[in-house]
């Protein structure tokens, strides 16, 4: 049986972790609170652009353009949703996930860490501090990636407006923000009816 996914919305971090039935991810809300789902994580980040209707190869390619990076690069997914690869853990055994990903609209602050390995914790939405094994300076240099691969994506409101043109009958562009934010309810229903 496939878990149900929280509403892209509240999700602050995606992380991988060992669990009694193998490798694992915890899906941190903004509130703090934890699902653990027993997919590993590149399979939940599959599920969640499959959810949002985006083709998670293409939005890759065109962020690695953007940022100029071969690999590690955010992932804007959705307006409330750029996640952002962090190196969370060491692995057990080899091939094992050791990125997890913030959500960068949920990162509140990134400070030094001296409990070692661990170099920086990133403090989360909900109070939730995650322990990183990169440096404040490269936790930092990923989210300014993530705003910059934010700025250039294609948002659903620049898909929406792209659709209609000001001669089309009915045509309100004070309306495309509404009929944008009602998208993203029914998206949040149809993920609270999943679970």
């Amino acid at each position: 049986m496939i878990q149900a996914l929280p509403a892209y919305t509240r999700i602050a971090a995606i992380v991988p972790c060992y669990s009694a039935r193998g490798d694992s991810t915890i899906i941190i809300a903004d509130d703090g609170n934890t699902t653990t789902l027993d997919s590993r994580v590149h399979a939940i980040i599959r599920r969640l652009a499959k959810t949002r209707a985006v083709d998670l190869a293409a939005l890759r390619a065109r962020t690695r353009a953007v940022t100029e990076r071969k690999n590690l690069e955010p992932l804007p997914l959705a307006p409330g949703l750029i996640l952002v690869p962090v190196k969370v853990r060491q692995p057990r055994v080899a091939g094992d996930t050791t990125i997890g990903y913030v959500n960068f609209h949920a990162v509140t602050a990134v400070c030094v860490n001296k409990n070692k390995p661990y170099q920086a914790t990133v403090t989360l939405s909900g109070k939730t501090e995650l322990p990183v094994l990169w440096t404040p300076a490269t936790v930092n240099h990923q989210l300014a990636l993530a705003r910059l691969a934010a700025s250039t994506a294609p948002t659903t409101q620049a898909l929406a407006a792209s659709a209609f043109h000001e001669n089309f009958p009915g045509y309100a562009p004070e309306l495309l923000t509404l009929a944008v934010k009602l998208v993203d309810v029914f998206n949040e229903i149809l993920c609270m009816k999943q679970r």
